[in-house]
């Protein structure tokens, strides 16, 4: 089976998704990605299947988003200290550098997220039939409610990824400055207000492509973890409800036992087509939030600032905790719900059906005592711990250079720089 994304797209209305939809409206898995899908075509990771023409048209928009968030951005904001390095100042150049630092990171995830996202189309098609067993009300409910909660929080995550970088617009003009200062050879920002506005809002559309790459690198596992969450959930349901029905025969209840050990095996294989991608992608963030975080805190609390820029390197701060946080704390749901799986499948209703149906239970509980577990760069757990301890390493920096007394030696070597000028 094959699921038509693009087409399941153009049939959406806009904001249906993030409220539950009524009991007796079908909802699928997939009405679950429609925000991540929508993003991924506006930034042309999506290419539309026909006609030709039109795929040739999305490809030059594909290569021009590339271009521009993964070479463009962290080259320009390099450039930019080689060529205008003496110009900075060491607030400004800090918020430039902590960006440069994630666009790094970015790189490497958009990367993989883009040419892994038959991923995420492969788990959609393997869950579509998980879709078909919610036959209860309350299975229904369950299936609708986590449909508008992963609509919603795709929402959250665009508003906070670019309220960050409009934020940081509009608190650099309205300074004097260009927001991120990329290596720009057609337009000095520098010569006057006009050249200010339209140089920072051409770094505004190209930091705005790398954003929404950086949040799809992000959110795919949200959606896909809640996704399978979800469905765990619905299972779980079904295992309380085995041999309850009294007008059901024995065999009927064994077939029922073993579509609830298929399904399970189905969400196992989708954790399973999503786990390399995972494990990539988390890993190279962990490398680098502790950095970033270092950065905009010494931003913070060693520079004078405005209340405006302090305003957004906070926002900088949530947008990069929010690039790990969520998806550590699901991946340990995830193990909470396979420990309750457990509970479920072992207090069922089975102390009085026939053998054959005892030995799949004593199978099937087997299989659900193996929780699902991630693990970043198949290293080290992805958990809430594991990302506190990589964030950690922000105060280790901020240690270090209170020690060294570097903020105000870099005050002080700016203050006598501008004096010799």
């Amino acid at each position: 089976m094959h699921l038509d994304v693009r087409f399941h797209l153009s049939r959406m209305p806009l904001f249906e998704r993030l409220e539950p939809a009524p009991l007796g409206q079908k909802v699928t898995s997939l009405d679950a990605c429609v925000y991540f899908y929508r993003t991924a075509f506006v930034m042309g990771w999506l290419p539309p299947k026909n006609p030709a023409w039109q795929r040739w048209i999305y490809s030059l928009w594909t290569g021009t988003t590339m271009l521009l968030g993964l070479i463009y951005l962290p080259l320009g904001l390099t450039l930019t200290y080689v060529v205008h390095f003496d110009k900075f100042m060491p607030n400004e150049f800090l918020t430039s550098l902590q960006v440069d630092f994630n666009c790094i990171g970015n790189v490497i995830k958009a990367t993989m997220t883009f040419s892994q996202m038959w991923r995420m189309q492969k788990m959609n098609e393997l869950m579509a039939p998980l879709d078909e067993r919610c036959v209860t009300p309350s299975q229904r409910q369950l299936l609708h409610d986590m449909v508008a909660w992963v609509n919603r929080m795709m929402v959250f995550f665009l508003a906070m990824y670019l309220g960050f970088s409009t934020l940081n617009l509009f608190t650099s003009v309205f300074a004097g400055k260009a927001p991120w200062q990329l290596y720009n050879p057609l337009i000095d920002w520098r010569q006057g207000v006009w050249q200010l506005w339209v140089a920072s809002i051409m770094e505004y559309f190209v930091v705005c492509i790398g954003v929404m790459q950086e949040l799809l690198s992000d959110t795919y596992a949200i959606v896909f973890i809640s996704l399978f969450r979800g469905h765990l959930a619905i299972l779980r349901d079904r295992i309380k409800n085995l041999r309850m029905d009294p007008e059901l025969s024995e065999e009927e209840n064994y077939k029922q036992l073993v579509a609830c050990i298929q399904d399970h095996r189905t969400i196992v294989q989708c954790t399973e087509v999503i786990r390399p991608l995972l494990s990539t992608t988390i890993f190279a963030q962990f490398m680098l939030v502790g950095i970033v975080l270092g950065l905009a805190a010494f931003n913070i609390l060693f520079f004078p600032n405005t209340f405006w820029m302090i305003l957004a390197n906070v926002s900088f701060i949530l947008a990069i905790c929010t690039e790990t946080f969520p998806c550590c704390m699901l991946c340990e749901y995830i193990i909470e719900d396979c420990s309750n799986l457990t509970y479920a499948l072992f207090h069922s209703n089975w102390s009085t059906a026939n053998r054959r149906y005892k030995s799949a239970l004593i199978y099937f509980l087997h299989r659900v005592q193996q929780p699902i577990e991630f693990k970043a760069g198949a290293i080290f757990p992805i958990s809430v711990q594991s990302n506190i301890t990589v964030a950690k390493f922000a105060f280790s920096i901020i240690t270090v250079v209170k020690q060294m007394n570097l903020g105000e030696k870099f005050l002080n070597h700016k203050v006598s720089g501008e004096q010799e000028l």
